[in-house]
């Protein structure tokens, strides 16, 4: 399974790549990864059509959309599509950050999960 990763190097430039989880036989009910050990949930809804300018990720989370087409911009310039259903692990909690961008005209629903350090 692939998720996208947002983190930024040592020089504080932020890059984004696709991350493979490795999947464990988990026998009739087909693959497992291993778990990533949450804090607690978060729902955030994004009014239509909004950009957020380049921040760093308040603390290394799982963001999944819910719901519309957004974009992620990292500061190496790669511009990524995010549609519903993505997963992405956010890890930019220093450097230059992200951007978001939010591409149609309805309100964005996301679920964010803080990771345990």
């Amino acid at each position: 399974m692939k998720i996208l990763r947002v983190y930024a190097d040592e020089a504080g430039e932020s890059h984004i790549e696709d991350m493979e989880l490795e999947m464990l036989d988990n026998g009739a009910m087909g693959t497992v990864a291993s778990a990533f050990r949450v804090k607690e949930a978060i729902f955030r809804e994004i009014p239509p059509l909004a950009t957020a300018d380049f921040h760093q990720a308040p603390l290394r989370q799982l963001a999944v959309n819910l719901d519309g087409l957004a974009e992620i911009e990292v500061s190496d310039g790669t511009v990524r599509q995010v549609k519903p259903g993505d997963v992405f692990l956010v890890e930019d909690t220093t450097g230059k950050g992200h951007l978001n961008r939010f591409l149609d005209d309805k309100a964005h629903s996301f679920l964010f999960l803080p990771l345990e350090s």
